[in-house]
């Protein structure tokens, strides 16, 4: 017998993404170059013990989109959690910091008031750790449809999915595109064939990821195949910039956002 429930639930996610698509949108033309954001979701300790040497050590900075109900966790699929440490070790470092929702909730699936009260104690969480200057937020799960993501364009950060390929032209800073490391991406080959059509012309690849650690979540990579990622971005001559960086180098001159009916 069908499961016309999980059909349903499909059906509707296909249209959720063909509406967060195709309205709302705030285009911003992108400069010309060739840029790259490293981002990491949730975030795991293992990204920030391991991925976060690796990066620093090209004297690049990645963006860490952080669910302050994670802190000193330890999830089933990704194991120990962040800390505060590690949290207060970024920040020192100077890496940027992005926002999630508190309870890494289903903004899909949550009212507008929930939502909002999940943001707002994500930013009060931030800002106490001496986090003051947010610029984007990703949605958790990459999940989000069309009223989401007009309550959160009203924040004024940049948000950022799941749906994978190059920011190029015009980006829409209510839905960037971003590439993840997961075993359905073949782990770093969506993010290392996104890298070479990069080369083919100006663009920004946002690639994201969780845990990176010797046997990773099904969301998660291997230190070996990060490593191998960073030292082709490297060898691509691409600008490594934040999220956070991209976001005010456009911010001065970001366009109208396209207001459309619901």
């Amino acid at each position: 017998m069908a499961d016309f429930g999980y059909y349903s639930q499909k059906i509707r996610g296909r249209i959720d993404d063909i509406l967060c698509r195709s309205l709302a949108k705030r285009t911003q033309k992108l400069p010309a170059g060739r840029y790259v954001s490293l981002c990491f979701d949730d975030f795991p300790q293992s990204a920030a013990l391991t991925a976060a040497p690796m990066i620093e050590a090209l004297g690049w900075r990645a963006t860490w989109y952080v669910a302050g109900g994670f802190m000193g966790c330890s999830e089933p699929q990704y194991g120990t959690m962040f800390t505060e440490d590690d949290l207060k070790r970024l920040i020192q470092a100077g890496h940027d910091i992005g926002c999630h929702t508190f309870d890494h909730v289903n903004c899909a699936d949550t009212n507008e008031l929930e939502i909002l009260a999940q943001c707002e104690r994500n930013t009060s969480f931030l800002k106490a750790r001496g986090v003051a200057d947010l610029n984007s937020f990703a949605f958790p799960f990459g999940a989000s449809n069309l009223a989401s993501k007009k309550l959160l364009a009203s924040s004024g950060l940049a948000l950022r999915g799941v749906k994978p390929g190059l920011n190029r032209g015009h980006a829409d800073l209510n839905m960037l595109r971003a590439c993840g490391l997961q075993d359905n991406h073949g782990g770093t080959l969506r993010a290392l064939e996104d890298l070479e059509d990069l080369s083919a012309g100006d663009g920004w690849l946002i690639i994201f990821t969780h845990d990176v650690r010797e046997a990773p979540s099904p969301w998660g990579v291997t230190p070996d195949d990060y490593e191998h990622l960073l030292q082709a971005v490297q060898q691509s001559g691409s600008e490594v910039v934040t999220v956070g960086d991209m976001v005010k180098r456009l911010g001065a001159d970001s366009e109208a956002p396209v207001r459309e009916a619901a």
